[in-house]
């Protein structure tokens, strides 16, 4: 569905359940919708990285403070790190997970709370 799309189908229905005016909700609708696309591509950019390689990226813990992770999905480098590894995978649809090369375990993180990844020198 593209964006146009989806924003008039929102639009329509916060209208019609809010009585708001159609123009200033329009506009605030399509914000919202271009900002939730750049984040879902950024976090969709992540997923890609970490199955290819070692990714250092930041995100927002539960409890507020900033966690700067470097990660990996990169099967040949489970492998390798897994041995050592106490901790177990575990398959979520509501978490990212990753294995955490510092902490040599799996890690976890809401999608929301996902801020960015960095650049390795």
């Amino acid at each position: 569905m593209d964006n146009k799309r989806l924003t008039r189908i929102l639009t329509m229905k916060l209208e019609r359940k809010y009585n708001l005016a159609h123009w200033p909700l329009l506009l605030e609708v399509e914000r919202s919708v271009n900002e939730a696309l750049k984040e879902t591509d950024e976090l969709d950019y992540l997923m890609i990285q970490l199955r290819n390689r070692v990714v250092r990226f930041s995100y927002r813990k539960q409890d507020g403070t900033l966690r700067e992770a470097f990660g990996t999905l990169k099967p040949c480098l489970l492998e390798e790190y897994r041995a050592e590894s106490k901790s177990r995978s575990r398959s979520t649809n509501d978490c990212v997970y990753y294995f955490d090369l510092e902490r040599n375990a799996w890690r976890c993180f809401c999608p929301e709370n996902f801020i960015t990844v960095h650049e390795l020198p």
